[in-house]
């Protein structure tokens, strides 16, 4: 199998450095984190551990080494220590907290005698005297080889796995720019046989990963849930209240998942409020991570819940196209609502036919009962109108009956009410 040349670039807190005498030291710096994804490649924890004994001693150039020839060369190589060196080199280094460490040691007298080892020493200066908090940024340079494999770490898909880690050096980033991008330090790298292999150069991200919006729950969660508080802030709040030398490695809803100094996983409930404080809740438990490996497929991950209502919406005749997520699931209830509004519009139209049909009728029999009992009465017809139906019925109750139909004597119109007065009954419902 053949071999690749990797740069692995990385930031060290600047409060990780510190000085006795004449020699610096910068503590702690980061080569990977078990079962990292980086370039779709997996840096498995085994692999990590068992390589990072070939980190001691090796040397810390200001940069990676070129020759004249603008390749890049090893560290242990004449050219390399003629223009890189700079008095500074690996140790201590180990593999402990889910992390490949080591701590640089830069020899003063040794780098001032050249212009990028004074450039380190000023900037490791600032960084103690706190005029300068910037991370110092750093970059491992290691061959390795890669087996391909499928499979997903920490969320991320992967295609190969890293194997057979042997480091060559570390190289203190002092004219790089950020925190080192993909595209820095990529070039050619001019093996033992005289040959150019590609390097590649790629950035470890040891923050803590935010787990909170996965999946589909996830992506509904995303959706409703307060975004007052950002995930920095839940991160950054509970990497402070970890142990010394612990730290988070990945943040649920609720809960998140821990590292301590000698690699355990442990898992604990948070709290995060409005006003941006954090604070762990109950005691940590204990959990093991696990690595899943795939067989190679064409399988594809598909978002059930998401896929579900763009296919609702697409039977429903609704475009789609350029939807964020949020309006995607306005829409979705919009077309889930619309049976239940059509149906409610439905019930209120039938509603407001009865409502009318019944007005309807009252105002028949309010007209019949106006002119009825206007017949023996000063009052008109619309006086009586004016008057609720239910005070007519009780006006037509106590008012004696008309004949109707044949009778021994032909009586005049209105002769039925002539022995009582309509005006003496209302006065009487006045009382």
């Amino acid at each position: 199998m053949s071999t690749k040349r990797v740069h692995i670039v990385s930031a060290v807190n600047a409060a990780n450095i510190s000085k006795s005498g004449n020699t610096y030291t910068i503590r702690d710096v980061v080569g990977a984190v078990d079962d990292i994804v980086m370039n779709r490649r997996l840096y498995p924890a085994d692999q990590l551990a068992a390589g990072v004994k070939s980190l001691n001693g090796k040397p810390a150039p200001a940069g990676h080494p070129k020759n004249s020839k603008g390749q890049h060369i090893s560290a242990a190589n004449g050219e390399a220590l003629a223009a890189a060196w700079i008095g500074a080199y690996c140790t201590n280094a180990r593999h402990e907290g889910g992390r490949t460490l080591t701590d640089i040691v830069v020899n003063g007298d040794m780098a001032m005698a050249t212009e990028q080892g004074k450039k380190l020493v000023e900037r490791l200066d600032a960084a103690i005297a706190g005029t300068n908090a910037d991370p110092v940024h750093v970059s491992t340079g290691l061959n390795l080889i890669e087996v391909v494999a499928n499979g997903e770490s920490h969320g991320k898909k992967y295609t190969s796995i890293a194997t057979n880690l042997q480091y060559d050096h570390l190289a203190i980033l002092l004219d790089e720019v950020g925190a080192g991008t993909p595209e820095q330090g990529v070039g050619m790298f001019l093996n033992s046989e005289g040959g150019e292999d590609a390097i590649e150069t790629i950035q470890v991200n040891q923050e803590p990963e935010d787990r909170r919006y996965e999946g589909a729950i996830g992506w509904l969660r995303s959706l409703f849930t307060n975004k007052d508080i950002s995930f920095d802030q839940i991160a950054s709040g509970l990497q402070l209240l970890v142990p010394d030398s612990c730290w988070v490695r990945e943040v649920f809803p609720g809960y998140a998942v821990w590292v301590d100094r000698d690699g355990k996983n442990w898992r604990q409930e948070y709290h995060a409020s409005e006003n941006g404080s954090v604070a762990w809740v109950g005691q940590p438990v204990e959990v093991l991570r696990q690595v899943s490996y795939e067989p190679v497929t064409n399988h594809q991950e598909i978002d059930i819940v998401k896929d579900q209502i763009i296919a609702a919406l697409n039977a429903a005749g609704v475009n789609v196209d350029g939807l964020t997520e949020a309006q995607l699931l306005q829409a979705y209830n919009s077309v889930v609502a619309k049976p239940h509004q059509e149906a409610l519009a439905a019930a209120n139209s039938k509603i407001a036919e009865f409502e009318t049909a019944k007005t309807a009728a009252e105002n028949s029999e309010r007209d019949a009962l106006a002119a009825e009992l206007a017949t023996n009465s000063s009052l008109t017809a619309d006086d009586f109108k004016a008057m609720p139906l239910a005070r007519l019925k009780e006006l037509k109750a106590k008012a004696a009956p008309v004949s109707v139909g044949n009778s021994q004597e032909q009586k005049k119109p209105g002769d039925e009410f002539a022995s009582y007065s309509i005006n003496s009954l209302i006065d009487e419902g006045k009382k």
